[in-house]
């Protein structure tokens, strides 16, 4: 009967599953270091994660998209949990 069954395969090689599964073998089993941060603007919880070269936590608003950065260095805080206006 027509209608009845949804074939979602395609011969299109992109290289999508490649990349996703270096991605995901790359961070398997390595918790990857967050800070969670309540964004009073739009009043909403989000983790912000590490950035590439390891020097802050960079993140954004998953509503606004209005920008957080927080710097790792010396001396900082032992908080995991943060507020940003």
């Amino acid at each position: 009967m027509p209608g009845e069954h949804l074939d979602l395969t395609s011969s299109a090689d992109d290289g999508r599953e490649d990349r996703l599964r270096a991605a995901n073998s790359a961070g398997a089993g390595e918790a990857r270091p967050f800070l969670g941060v309540q964004f009073r603007c739009c009043d909403v919880y989000a983790r912000i994660y590490v950035n590439r070269e390891g020097t802050a936590y960079q993140g954004h608003c998953p509503r606004c998209s209005r920008p957080v950065h927080i710097r790792i260095g010396p001396g900082g805080s032992d908080s995991r949990f943060f507020e940003a206006c």
